[in-house]
């Protein structure tokens, strides 16, 4: 059974996001013994410095202290000890799920783990607040609470699924946080979600339908590869249907990109993340933006896959059309990813 704790939306970037967050939320059932493998659950740590250790195979993503990658059963134990009590399901219970209610950063929020189905190992969390917000005014300012709270725990990251999502991709996993309008209402949810690098390979293996799930990274001495690719697309496309320089100013600093001054023809703003840099050049005519271009030392296999999620068609993977937008994409004598809109 595979129960999911948000209730999702269609739009193409919101589409894409959830693609991330393990989309199918396979497995939160334990069915079967689990296999035997060389994992000591007590030796798991969570979230301790990556330059701590020569080899981090043992350091974990965690939620509220508790490392992933552990037993599902310890997991829950853990989970317990704070305060969290287990949800359960109505009606005839053929196998166990594991879902949970608890306070998560001063809200009662819903908890779901994903489990490996194999080897009954935690390998992601969904968290979902119980509140639900009445007007855009009062979840953006959970938002803009929660985003300070995840990043005190996980560092910093960049704003995704052209503004209503935050991404922070660590060494050691990845965490999702995202707001929507609920369906058929004016009222508005909160939810995000993480995982464990290495746990989520392994779980990666055994998933049936790959094709709906997101890649594992790759994984050198227990930690995932950094960061390589953001919202370019959908920065650009909000960039492209504003144009007005007042208005792409206030969308740079939404994404966090810090502004240089501006001059008669042109505006610069770079956004720079842990070994990831971005620069968006807006050129100018007066208060009018005439064209966009976005480098970054991005992947440019992520960045034409996000341009067909959003609509965009090509012939030759290098111009990429939707009505009147337009988005030539190529590389520069540093290797980094090229965005030039129109």
């Amino acid at each position: 059974m595979i129960l999911l704790a948000v209730a999702f939306v269609t739009t193409p970037a919101e589409a894409q996001l959830f693609k991330k967050l393990f989309k199918k939320k396979a497995k939160t059932e334990k069915k079967s013994s689990a296999k035997r493998d060389a994992i000591d659950d007590d030796a798991q740590a969570a979230l301790a410095d990556v330059a701590t250790f020569a080899d981090n195979r043992n350091n974990r993503n965690a939620f509220l202290q508790i490392p992933l990658g552990i037993k599902a059963d310890r997991f829950e134990k853990l989970l317990l000890q704070k305060g969290f009590v287990e949800r359960k399901n109505e009606g005839k219970q053929t196998s166990k799920t594991y879902y949970y209610e608890g306070d998560v950063y001063g809200v009662k929020s819903t908890v779901t783990l994903a489990v490996s189905e194999q080897t009954e190992r935690v390998y992601a969390v969904d968290v979902q607040d119980q509140t639900v917000y009445s007007s855009l005014q009062e979840v953006r300012a959970r938002y803009a609470t929660l985003k300070k709270e995840l990043m005190k725990v996980y560092g910093n990251g960049f704003v995704d699924s052209q503004g209503e999502a935050y991404t922070i991709q660590s060494r050691l996993g990845t965490v999702n946080m995202h707001y929507e309008r609920n369906l058929m209402t004016t009222s508005y949810s909160i939810s995000f979600a993480l995982d464990d690098a290495k746990a989520y390979e392994m779980a990666y293996q055994e998933m049936e339908d790959k094709e709906y799930e997101t890649a594992p990274r790759t994984i050198s001495d227990g930690l995932a590869a950094p960061c390589n690719h953001t919202d370019l697309v959908g920065l650009g496309v909000r960039l492209l249907q504003d144009k007005t320089l007042k208005g792409t100013q206030d969308i740079l600093r939404s994404y966090d990109y810090q502004i240089g001054k501006a001059t008669a023809k042109k505006v610069v703003a770079t956004m720079t993340m842990d070994g990831y840099t971005a620069v968006v050049t807006l050129s100018r005519r007066k208060q009018t933006i005439t064209a966009i271009t976005l480098t970054a030392n991005d992947d440019m296999g992520a960045i034409c896959r996000d341009l067909q999620t959003n609509g965009f068609v090509s012939s030759n993977q290098k111009l990429w059309r939707q009505g009147q937008m337009s988005v030539t994409v190529s590389t520069d004598k540093q290797g980094r990813v090229v965005l030039a809109l129109r």
